[in-house]
């Protein structure tokens, strides 16, 4: 009687332990989603954070060395002094063109977009992209593009090779920008992107 109990047992314990590891591999998966999502708050807070204190000391510094106009007040209408985020999640790649590179698009929270700066004005461009199943022992590059209106073909801004990992890592840079500049990020070979950690953003300035 026993025995039969144990062998009647053995199906319900491999039933029990195989949900739960199911559950526990949604879970763990789910976390490491959130902890990505949460490590990019952090990144982009640390370089705000980085630039408004170096803000905040050469202002202070040109207090001291400009001579201040007596008795008058400037005021520009509709200009903020405080820094203007764009962020953008990776949404879909084109199709890979003669040369074998594709175009990354980009969404924000109205939905899919053409990224570019309206005004003239300095910008903190920074970039990330993640391969979902890179091919071993190739090299892909990736390339963060811009393109004037009196542009005859897109200038680089900055470009990272993959090879033996998975992703980029954190690229930024600050950069002066004329208003209608649209943004393009590239890379060759085609490859899948992981969308949940492949994002773009735009830090203005001034």
């Amino acid at each position: 009687m026993a025995s039969q109990c144990h062998h009647h047992s053995l199906p319900i314990m491999h039933y029990v332990m195989s949900r739960s590891g199911r559950q526990h591999e949604e879970l763990d998966s789910s976390n490491r989603a959130h902890v990505a999502q949460l490590r990019r708050l952090v990144l982009l807070l640390l370089v705000w954070s980085f630039f408004m204190t170096l803000g905040v000391a050469v202002s202070i510094s040109l207090q001291f060395v400009l001579p201040r106009p007596p008795n008058k007040e400037v005021t520009v209408q509709g200009k903020s002094n405080h820094p203007e985020i764009m962020m953008y999640d990776f949404s879909e790649s084109t199709r890979p063109s003669d040369d074998g590179s594709f175009e990354l698009k980009w969404k924000n929270v109205t939905g899919n977009v053409k990224v570019e700066v309206q005004e003239d004005g300095n910008y903190f461009l920074y970039l990330q992209v993640v391969l979902q199943d890179p091919s071993p022992n190739v090299t892909y590059t990736v390339r963060f593009l811009y393109e004037t209106v009196e542009s005859t073909k897109p200038e680089r801004i900055l470009e990272r090779h993959i090879n033996g990992s998975l992703s980029t890592g954190f690229m930024g840079k600050g950069f002066p920008l004329p208003g209608g500049t649209s943004l393009k990020v590239t890379c060759k070979p085609a490859v899948n992107l992981n969308k949940a950690n492949t994002y773009m953003g735009i830090i203005k300035f001034s």
